[in-house]
């Protein structure tokens, strides 16, 4: 099994959880952290599944964002084998819900889309790329419902559903079917890696904020916390009790900064500013002067 693309944070994801620790975010943009969180973290046990299941020949290739003419398209997870392509569409969901005329109820009536249309438009857009490089592999959509609470009522038996149990004897299933992989699986795979976009236009959606109106100070890496012990040479998380070096912490708020403000130049100054005076300069300086190199001189010098 061999892992061609691995699975990453989103960045919209990432952007949430920094502001989130600096910022107070309104209600929708709270709503919409938990939603991106909860799938991250449905895609990551899916991950784990799949290593400990798919022991056959098969090539992986994580959150492809395709653009198939001026179309868009999401797969969450691709696995390519000798005898076919599976498109997986993860979903995280918890609770009890019915199927009802391609809409999910939930037990207090609320509707949401079923996740099979969004597969099939996927699917059919999906299909068109593979018979363009006029590849004949057969394409295997599923969602994947990997919650152990979530429960569908009825559902029918055509629909293109695996439940958590039924995830092991699907992958039995692959392994059974698949064969050694041929040079033109790795082509479709290659290909797929080269037509994949770093990121989709609607996936970077971030409420506006300045520099000024961030909290400042040093947060935990680990979970956010502004509670923290530090020592000259180290930090203590009070909150979840991350130990790290004090070094390390600030690196992973010079990667926050760059991360929220992109243009910015980074300075002394500005993280001294970042930390909320929590470094002393003289230390500020001697971290970004190992780690980073000078540009410019006297007041317009800065890292890159």
């Amino acid at each position: 099994m061999l892992i061609k693309k691995q699975r990453t944070k989103p960045e919209l994801l990432t952007s949430l959880e920094l502001l989130d620790r600096r910022l107070t975010l309104h209600y929708r943009e709270k709503q919409h952290l938990s939603i991106l969180t909860k799938g991250y973290e449905g895609e990551l046990l899916f991950d784990s599944l799949v290593v400990n299941y798919l022991t056959s020949e098969a090539i992986i290739l994580n959150d492809l964002s395709l653009v198939i003419g001026s179309t868009p398209i999401q797969i969450d997870s691709l696995i390519v084998t000798s005898e076919a392509l599976y498109l997986y569409e993860i979903k995280n969901y918890e609770g009890n819900y019915t199927d009802q005329s391609g809409q999910f109820r939930t037990t207090s009536g609320q509707d949401i889309v079923s996740p099979a249309g969004q597969l099939n438009r996927t699917t059919t857009v999906f299909t068109k790329l593979i018979s363009q490089w006029e590849h004949s592999l057969r394409i295997v959509p599923n969602v994947v419902f990997v919650n152990s609470s979530f429960i569908l009522y009825e559902a029918k038996q055509d629909n293109p559903y695996i439940f958590l149990p039924q995830l092991a004897p699907h992958f039995t299933d692959i392994n059974r079917r698949s064969s050694t992989l041929l040079d033109k699986h790795y082509h479709i795979a290659d290909r797929l890696l080269e037509e994949s976009q770093k990121e989709l236009p609607y996936q970077r959606k971030l409420p506006s904020y300045t520099f000024k109106e961030l909290r400042k100070g040093l947060t935990c890496s680990r979970c956010g916390s502004f509670d923290l012990k530090t020592t000259s040479k180290s930090s203590h998380c009070r909150s979840c009790k991350h130990f790290t070096s004090l070094n390390e912490l600030f690196l992973s708020e010079v990667k926050a900064f760059k991360f929220l403000f992109p243009e910015e130049q980074l300075t002394s100054n500005t993280m001294y500013t970042w930390c909320g005076g929590s470094l002393p300069k003289r230390r500020i300086r001697s971290i970004l002067n190992t780690e980073f190199t000078i540009a410019g001189f006297a007041k317009s010098s800065h890292y890159i």
